[in-house]
């Protein structure tokens, strides 16, 4: 996966045709005319999340006069490059993603925040395999996305333990790739999130070996780019208004909501229900705890060798939209 400098309009195609990128539109993949009439707003989701979050809620009413483009992505990184080559408007990723695509130096905006327990992101192993405590991972693999929750969720946990990072082999692997290699023997660990953690659960018989609760912000993102704001500032608005209300309905109604996302995605009803009971995000201001939360994930990602060194998180949100 390209970062930093390669971030290009270019880089993100050639990435997107092995990502499994699923457009809705056939004209989504090209860059966004910023002098063209409002009216569409493209947005870019993880399996299905956001486009059933609002399908679930009945009172979804826009409250202006556009349509939505969705573009759906297995994984965060894929929607930061598509941010990044201005072929999306809006896109949802976690905190960690987000810090990694700044460190990148991708053109990237906070438009909205969203909390969770972070029990949902997890580092999974086989129930019978030789890894029972963090401090196992010593001279082991993991397998994670590059730059992912997952990913940070690694680096946290062995710090808590006091195991070096370089003590341990982290194998950037697409989520269903690392499954794989856990279940074949070829890893000994994996770190991951919602779905996937409850499908490794539920469906996989693999065992939580850490979770994120406690450990991580648990922060998710709306985030949009300065030409999208600059062309769409309104439709950005409306559209994070209706994620906002959309949030607090699924608080409320859980259960509507998971019927709904495993309808629309496949997921088995028994992993949706655990993921969107668990997960739960919440609306959170743009304020200074959450800048201070997310400027110690880019920290981190600094400390052991990952970009970022020196980088300050505070004008990559738009705090008034």
């Amino acid at each position: 996966m390209a970062w930093g400098r390669d971030w290009s309009r270019r880089g993100f195609l050639r990435a997107g045709a092995g990502l499994g990128v699923v457009v809705a539109g056939p004209a989504l993949l090209t860059a966004c005319d910023d002098k063209k009439a409002p009216g569409v707003l493209k947005v870019g989701d993880q399996r299905g999340g956001l486009q059933a979050l609002l399908s679930a809620y009945p009172d979804d009413k826009p409250g202006l006069d556009y349509q939505v483009e969705w573009a759906q992505f297995p994984n965060a990184a894929p929607v930061i490059e598509a941010l990044n080559a201005r072929a999306i408007d809006v896109g949802a990723v976690g905190d960690a993603p987000f810090g990694f695509g700044l460190a990148g130096k991708a053109q990237i905006k906070a438009v909205s925040a969203y909390r969770s327990s972070g029990e949902g992101t997890a580092v999974l192993v086989k129930p019978d395999g030789p890894v029972r405590a963090v401090a196992d991972l010593a001279g082991r693999t993991v397998a994670t996305s590059k730059g992912s929750i997952g990913h940070f969720l690694v680096l946290r946990a062995l710090a808590e333990v006091g195991v070096p990072v370089d003590r341990v082999t982290i194998a950037f692997l697409a989520p269903n790739d690392a499954k794989a290699a856990l279940l074949a023997g070829s890893i000994d660990a994996w770190a991951t999130w919602d779905p996937y953690t409850a499908l490794g659960e539920l469906h996989d018989g693999l065992k939580v070996l850490v979770n994120a609760q406690g450990r991580m912000p648990g922060l998710s993102y709306l985030l949009s780019t300065p030409a999208a704001l600059s062309a769409r500032r309104a439709l950005v608005r409306d559209f994070v208004a209706r994620i906002d209300r959309a949030r607090e309905y699924s608080a409320a109604k859980p259960d509507a909501y998971a019927a709904v996302f495993a309808q629309q995605t496949g997921v088995p009803a028994e992993v949706a229900a655990l993921m969107i009971r668990r997960t739960n995000f919440h609306p959170v201001p743009l304020d200074d705890g959450i800048i201070a939360d997310q400027q110690s994930i880019v920290d981190q990602f600094a400390k052991v060798g990952l970009g970022g060194d020196g980088l300050d998180v505070r004008p990559a949100f738009e705090r008034v939209l």
